[in-house]
């Protein structure tokens, strides 16, 4: 016999914010890694120089490190960065709504810890 799992207990949040934390693991890596591949295919192709793919592969590391930092963070504090994210975060929560009594972010303005997708944050460590 299966034990269902009740709303309003940590095993459900927790298997709610899996879901979140999974859905948008799979868009930013899909983010970083998608234009990577076009463009090991135009290489392929012979459309792209060498030094052009050398240069798409190290930039891609350099945003492969900053989402690998971003997801080992704590898990409390990356379930609500993702929500500062409103442009993936909202058309996710309106198919995935989250358990009663969730309380969401407010938008009151970014974290400054959170660069938006596509651009540089200050700290340009690799």
């Amino acid at each position: 016999m299966t034990r269902r799992k009740r709303r309003h207990t940590p095993e459900w949040q927790w298997q709610r914010e899996q879901e979140l934390t999974g859905a948008y693991y799979d868009f930013r890596w899909r983010e970083v890694l998608d234009p990577l591949h076009e463009q090991l295919v135009r290489w392929k192709a012979g459309e792209l120089a060498h030094d052009d793919a050398d240069q798409a592969i190290h930039e891609t590391h350099q945003q492969n490190q900053r989402v690998y930092r971003f997801f080992t963070q704590s898990r409390h504090l990356l379930v609500r960065e993702i929500q500062w994210d409103r442009e993936w975060f909202e058309p996710w929560a309106a198919d995935h709504s989250p358990p009663p009594g969730t309380k969401l972010v407010p938008m009151l303005g970014r974290p400054p810890f959170a660069a938006p997708r596509g651009r540089e944050s200050d700290d340009e460590t690799p």
